[in-house]
C-alpha cells in the first residue's frame, strides 16, 4: 500500500514509478543493484539516495542530485539527514522517511515549500530499495519542481 498524501501529476515522477514498479517484479522491493541511473538520466539532477541506518533509525545522504543542491542552497551528500539546512523542511521529510521504512511503501506528495523566500510548488516520489528483499536499506527520492523544464528526453 503507498503512502500518498497527493496524487502525483508531473510525467517524469510517474515515469520513475513505472521504473521502479518494473525492476520490483514480483518482489516487495527491487535492490540498488536493480537500478540503472542511466535508464532515468531525464531525472537524475533531481534524485537523491538516503541509506537507512538502524538502532536508531536515521538517514545519511548518499546522493543529492545538482539541481537539488542549487534548491537546497548547500551541498549535502555524506550528511546526515538531521544535519540539513532548513528545520522544517527536514524535520517534515524525516519524519516520511520513518514511515516509509516501517510500511515498505512507496511515498508521492506535492506542496508548496518556501526557500530563499521564494515559494516552490514541487512534487515528490520516495521509494524503498532493500538488499536483501525484506528491509529497507535505501531510499531512493525525486522531486519536480513546478518551474522547472523538461531535460532532453523526458517525457511531458
Amino acid at each position: 500500500m503507498d503512502l500518498v498524501d497527493k496524487e502525483l501529476t508531473a510525467a517524469p515522477l510517474l515515469r520513475l514509478l513505472d521504473y521502479w514498479e518494473t525492476k520490483r517484479g514480483p518482489r516487495r522491493f527491487p535492490s540498488r543493484r536493480d537500478i540503472d541511473p542511466l535508464d532515468f538520466a531525464y531525472l537524475l539532477g533531481n534524485v537523491g539516495l538516503l541509506d537507512v541506518l538502524r538502532e536508531p533509525l536515521r538517514f545519511r545522504v548518499r546522493l543529492c542530485g545538482e539541481n537539488l543542491v542549487h534548491k537546497i542552497g548547500a551541498e549535502v551528500t555524506g550528511k546526515l539527514l538531521d544535519e540539513l539546512p532548513l528545520p522544517e523542511l527536514r524535520e517534515h521529510f524525516a519524519r516520511r522517511c520513518r514511515q516509509i521504512v516501517e510500511r515498505g511503501a512507496p511515498y508521492r506528495t506535492s506542496g508548496d515549500y518556501v526557500l530563499d523566500e521564494r515559494s516552490s510548488r514541487h512534487e515528490l516520489l520516495v521509494l524503498p530499495l532493500s538488499e536483501d528483499g525484506e528491509a529497507v536499506s535505501m531510499l531512493l527520492f525525486a522531486f519536480w519542481f513546478a518551474d522547472q523544464a523538461p531535460r532532453r528526453g523526458a517525457p511531458r
